[in-house]
């Protein structure tokens, strides 16, 4: 992977130049010529012909007035370009395919395709991919699948929003990068395979793989037209049927399938996931059941989410009220410092009501940290302090802090600017218990990366871990920084 793609990826742009200019002594300068990007791609499953490519500007899975379109051809193929204020938005914005009724995969030529669909190719500013042509597949609508619930988390609900959002722009990459491994493992193949046109390379593994694909997701687009009717005002309202190969809790390879239904609004999402059949009729357990409401004000961000969810090993259910208090320090700034609330209770599958309304509880443990994101395009880091309170909150009086916002401003949070996100750094600041960790991607060559994420805790050990481009990993231990192996690791 080239990793200054991620921030400056070149898709084909060029200037329009406008009409001659005739006689006369007109000194005025004239004005610039309005920027065209376009963008190319192929829709796969077979090769679909007839279906609607377009780029979606505002995130909505739906084709909008002004959002350019184009039909493909008996290739799959598409082009789409858009000149102005929004022609960045080439690399902001997804690229949805819709897939009608009587369109053509060339799999089955004298087959209309009876049941519409949608394919979805995820922001180029956010993954991996840098092929010029934009192979847009059952693999790619898996992967926005997963990844669109993270960017509207962070408010953005538009091309201009993400291309704005500096600070987003690299949590949201990094995610991205860990989701692609994600995917990759699920499915037992390359990140790079994500990507790939597995018509022309003449993948059976991958062709296959997608056909076993496809059901669940005209499944999904069939209930999230559902899902919209029934929520008309929501910001996106989707529903996502998806299989799950590893288990990263228990560390092992599983066959499973869950239906997740999530509807957000400016300031809050609502989530739900259900395991159900493999034929994706019966729904047979909850896993888990999410409601987040935000509020920005004043470079602050407050977050609060209860979270019922199914214990991996345990097998019993619990409800997380995790409640986040955070502060940019400066419009734009590099650096965040936050506080974080959480507090357990043992619950029922369905016992959500009570869940939901609950406030963080009395046995809460308090954590503080501070988060620096370097705006350094070709090796992005993260490096973050975190600081752990388990029975002594260090500042009791920011807890439930719902009803009390509108008494903070920027700059309350200051006191926290003293926190050290620094490997280096020991400072326990009178915390039980404290990590820090730094992530960095470096790259090895043009399709080539390496991403390290490094930890430190109080307890004395480090921890590394390596992602690279092929989907695998490795994990390794330390007691001092510099001398690494996987027998240092503590076994489970």
């Amino acid at each position: 992977m080239n990793i200054q793609h991620l921030i400056l990826l070149s898709v084909s742009a060029s200037l329009v130049a406008c009409g001659g200019g005739g006689g006369g002594s007109n000194n005025s300068t004239p004005a610039p010529s309005p920027t065209t990007r376009s963008v190319s791609g192929t829709a796969i499953d077979g090769y679909i012909k007839g279906a609607t490519a377009f780029l979606d500007l505002n995130y909505n899975g739906q084709l909008d007035s002004g959002e350019p379109s184009n039909i493909t051809d008996t290739e799959g193929n598409y082009r789409l370009a858009i000149t102005g204020d929004n022609a960045d938005c080439i690399d902001y914005a997804p690229i949805v395919v819709n897939v009608p009724v009587g369109a053509i995969d060339a799999d089955h030529p004298d087959t209309p395709i009876s049941e519409a669909y949608q394919l979805v190719y995820p922001p180029v500013k956010a993954i991996s991919d840098n092929a010029t042509n934009k192979s847009t597949t059952p693999l790619t609508t898996v992967l926005w699948n997963q990844i669109q619930q993270d960017i509207h988390k962070q408010s953005l609900n538009s091309c201009q929003a993400l291309k704005q959002a500096i600070n987003s722009q690299n949590q949201i990459v990094q995610n991205i990068k860990e989701q692609e491994l994600r995917i990759a493992q699920r499915y037992n193949i390359d990140v790079s395979d994500l990507y790939g046109d597995f018509v022309k390379s003449q993948s059976a593994e991958l062709y296959q793989l997608a056909q076993n694909l496809m059901p669940a997701i005209k499944r999904s687009y069939e209930e999230t037209k559902q899902l919209q009717l029934a929520y008309p005002t929501a910001q996106r309202a989707y529903v996502d049927y998806y299989w799950e190969y590893w288990d990263y809790t228990a560390k092992q390879t599983v066959d499973k399938w869950y239906r997740k239904e999530t509807v957000l609004y400016a300031n809050k999402l609502s989530s739900i996931t259900q395991q159900v059949s493999a034929d994706l009729d019966n729904p047979l357990q909850l896993k888990e059941r999410i409601e987040r409401n935000t509020k920005q004000v004043d470079g602050l961000t407050y977050s609060k989410e209860a979270w019922l969810y199914l214990g991996t090993t345990s097998g019993t259910y619990r409800c997380l009220i995790d409640e986040t208090f955070a502060q940019q320090p400066q419009a734009n700034a590099l650096t965040i410092y936050g506080i974080a609330n959480r507090s357990f209770t043992d619950a029922t599958e369905d016992s959500w009501q009570e869940c939901v309304n609950n406030n963080v509880g009395n046995d809460y443990s308090q954590q503080l940290y501070t988060a620096i994101y370097d705006n350094e395009r070709d090796q992005m880091l993260l490096s973050k302090g975190n600081y752990y309170y388990q029975k002594n909150p260090k500042y009791p009086d920011l807890v439930n802090l719902q009803d009390r916002l509108d008494s903070y401003q920027r700059g309350d949070l200051d006191v926290l600017s003293t926190l050290s996100a620094e490997l280096s750094n020991t400072q326990d600041h009178g915390a039980d218990s404290w990590s820090r960790e730094k992530y960095q991607y470096i790259k090895n060559g043009t399709n080539d990366y390496t991403g390290i994420l490094t930890m430190r805790y109080s307890s004395g050990l480090w921890t590394q871990e390596h992602f690279y481009q092929n989907g695998t990993r490795t994990y390794q231990c330390s007691d001092d920084g510099s001398s690494w192996s996987a027998e240092n690791c503590p076994k489970e």
